[in-house]
């Protein structure tokens, strides 16, 4: 053996010969990855999809929203993920005929799909080519001044375009606007595959807020900043409302161990009558057994508020929706809404898909 064969040294790396060293791995991979984004671990899964390794928007969560301001244009952005298994064709299709039902277009017309090609989507065609997917991405985007937009339609894809820089892949989705309530908003439905055809893994900063706030970007770009007139009267709108507020965080912000202290009478008329609202609200939270009022400008709220609020807010959202499935007048909604009793009936139809509006 020469010298030169002596002081070389060769790495010849082989397969590991058990699944300890694989189990290791697979271990020190998922700590990498955190535990901040949707679990993607496709078990036991082989074949095209292979395993997920990134979070896609993780980044862009991180930085959306830089822009804005108290004066920035608002949205609601809900977000559901919805796992697609055997023998799910038929709930995807009956769901997406759903919401293309007669009477939510404009004018009480039928509900129009579209895509990022045209305004005219072929919606069994993207169920065919979806019934492959893991999972799917269903989202409903309400604008607080969609009406203002006017069409939906290009806004949407602008959305989605954003997104498509955001989660660095093609996406494939489509989408039907709503007229049929005093809020317009759009569902959209998005595949839950990349470009590639990987099971898409969405971070989870980026569903519940990331998303949101490039809405609001996208939205203040179009409308411009809110008036003073208009943050006004947005706020006069959620003294009464039963459902979480800007008010309330507002209140949940400023509470120090549940206990609110508005004393102080301020000399700015502007926080003067953001206090008249704060005290509105509750005086109306008071009503619902939400808060109570110690002494004169001292209140206590609820531990639990947001929780009830929120409750609230979502059987709002099914009993508007029952109401325009079925038909039924204002005055038998309140059999609903008067007591409890309505609780098995909404948890039925809440179970068979009509909730998702």
């Amino acid at each position: 053996m020469n010298q030169h064969d002596e002081n070389t040294f060769r790495v010849k790396p082989r397969a590991p010969k058990s699944g300890r060293e694989s189990q290791f791995l697979g271990r020190v991979l998922s700590e990498v990855r955190g535990s901040r984004g949707v679990s993607g671990k496709p078990k036991g899964r082989t074949g095209r999809r292979g395993r997920a390794t990134l979070h896609r928007g993780q980044v862009a969560a991180h930085f959306a929203g830089t822009r804005l301001n108290a004066r920035s244009r608002r949205v609601i952005v809900k977000t559901r993920l919805v796992l697609l298994r055997a023998g799910s064709t038929r709930a995807v299709a009956t769901h997406l005929r759903y919401l293309a039902r007669e009477g939510v277009g404009r004018d009480g017309l039928p509900g129009e799909a579209y895509d990022a090609r045209g305004d005219v989507a072929d919606l069994k065609a993207f169920e065919q080519r979806g019934r492959g997917d893991r999972h799917q991405f269903r989202f409903i985007i309400s604008p607080e001044d969609a009406e203002q937009i006017g069409d939906l339609r290009p806004f949407t894809r602008q959305l989605m375009e954003r997104m498509e820089v955001d989660l660095q892949t093609r996406l494939e989705w489509v989408a039907i606007d709503h007229w049929d309530t005093d809020n317009p908003h759009t569902h959209l439905v998005l595949r839950g595959a990349d470009e590639t055809g990987r099971d898409l893994v969405i971070d989870r900063e980026y569903l519940t807020r990331g998303m949101r706030l490039r809405t609001c970007e996208l939205s203040t770009e179009w409308l411009g900043p809110r008036t003073e007139l208009e943050i006004q009267r947005t706020r006069e709108r959620e003294v009464a409302q039963e459902r979480w507020t800007g008010l309330d965080r507002e209140l949940q912000a400023r509470a120090h161990e549940g206990i609110l202290d508005l004393r102080k009478v301020p000399l700015d008329r502007a926080k003067l009558r953001q206090r008249n609202l704060l005290l509105g609200r509750l005086q109306r939270l008071e009503s619902m057994g939400l808060a109570g009022k110690l002494d004169p400008g001292r209140w206590e709220m609820r531990n639990d508020a947001e929780n009830v609020l929120r409750r609230l807010g979502e059987r709002g959202d099914i009993v508007r929706t029952m109401q325009r499935a079925f038909g039924t007048e204002r005055r038998e909604l309140a059999i609903f809404t008067a007591g409890t009793a309505a609780a098995p009936l909404v948890g039925r139809i809440a179970a068979k898909g009509v909730a998702d509006d």
